[in-house]
């Protein structure tokens, strides 16, 4: 599974009058997309971040908001509950987000695919674990969902939310076959954290191999002596100095070293250091566990970790400034035809108009 996009959006709260439309109009394009092109297709557009924004909006959805993610899927899984289209859309926010596991059991038992049922739910909880834990951004998940196929294609979406900063960050995958290092290939966001713990960068393996080593070789009682001598290092520092020390950041709160690792969860830290992977899905090992433990292998041991966010650009293509680079005009060649595509058999005005439109720009667009 590789993780193919990550968006920023503001955090809104208040109703949606217009639900009831999202649902109808949502089934019918579900339809059309699964008609035309199959089910497996819709899978994989729900796992582009630019094309579930286009969804959105066709639903008459905000562009920048959270609900982009949670109420536009929510409509959809309403959508295609009484739909027989071979695909099923579980999860959602607070205690759907809580029954994922359950249901998404059910609904593959419902399709006749309770073979998929381990590995999906593996992928389930690791993507959550590594969009939570491994990649340290101040956003926090409060929604999953995961798309499914008959014949196995999947997606996950994630979407975490930073309070003080009012905004939330969609995280999206395909597939169902995890990787802890660079899962994802194209990354979305408004805006680029200034320091980030990303302990699935390339950049950070050789901490990933140190921290398992620590927990493999090292006493409870010298990891907890190692983190000291960590926050001695970094007392009274307001920067953070990204090796090899030439440029100088801020330590955010979030990202302070712990001031004491729990030695119960070290415990079982321990019993689960056998990969990366494993100490990712280890029960109690959250943000401050892995956190601390990246520190001591850095800070301690010598071993490199990014403090990169891993946030590729922050546009969806570019602007006529230049800044942060000029407009991909391909790319939006590219988005306008995936729409097409998906509306060309639709006999509705508004699809016409639309096409209209579209044909416009991919003729008079030259690249």
């Amino acid at each position: 599974m590789r993780r193919v996009g990550r968006t920023e959006l503001l955090l809104v709260e208040g109703g949606v009058p217009h639900y009831r439309e999202m649902v109808v109009l949502g089934r019918e394009i579900s339809r059309l997309i699964v008609d035309e092109y199959g089910a497996d297709f819709l899978v994989e557009r729900l796992a582009d971040p630019f094309w579930l924004s286009c969804l959105s909006c066709v639903l008459g959805f905000e562009w920048n908001t959270s609900g982009q993610t949670t109420v536009t899927l929510r409509a959809l899984k309403d959508a295609l509950k009484g739909c027989d289209l071979g695909i099923v859309l579980v999860g959602g926010k607070g205690e759907a987000m809580r029954e994922t596991s359950h249901e998404l059991k059910e609904s593959l038992k419902r399709i006749g695919r309770e073979d998929l049922a381990p590995q999906l739910l593996k992928a389930s909880t690791l993507s959550c674990k590594i969009d939570n834990n491994a990649v340290q951004d101040s956003y926090n998940i409060y929604f999953h969902s995961v798309a499914v196929t008959g014949s196995g294609s999947s997606a996950m979406i994630n979407q975490g939310m930073n309070i003080e900063a009012q905004t939330a960050r969609r995280y999206q995958w395909l597939g169902s076959s995890v990787s802890v290092e660079e899962p994802h290939t194209a990354i979305s966001s408004e805006a680029v954290e200034e320091v980030v713990l990303d302990l699935t960068s390339r950049q950070s393996r050789e901490c990933r191999y140190c921290i398992l080593d620590v927990l493999r070789d090292s006493p409870i009682r010298t990891i907890q002596s190692d983190l000291a001598r960590v926050r001695n290092i970094l007392a009274g520092q307001t920067t953070l100095d990204e090796r090899p020390f030439s440029e100088a950041r801020p330590i955010n709160p979030h990202l302070r070293p712990p001031k004491k690792l729990d030695d119960e969860i070290l415990r079982k830290a321990k019993e689960n250091a056998e990969s990366f992977e494993s100490l990712l899905l280890c029960e109690g090992v959250g943000p401050a566990t892995l956190r601390g433990l990246a520190y001591i292998s850095e800070l301690v041991y010598g071993a490199r970790v990014s403090w990169k966010d891993p946030a590729r650009y922050a546009y969806a293509f570019g602007t006529k400034s230049g800044s942060p680079y000029p407009v991909d005009r391909r790319a939006m060649v590219k988005a306008a035809e995936t729409i097409r595509q998906a509306l060309e058999s639709s006999d509705s005005n508004a699809s016409r108009v639309m096409l209209r439109r579209l044909g416009s720009l991919l003729t008079s667009i030259e690249v």
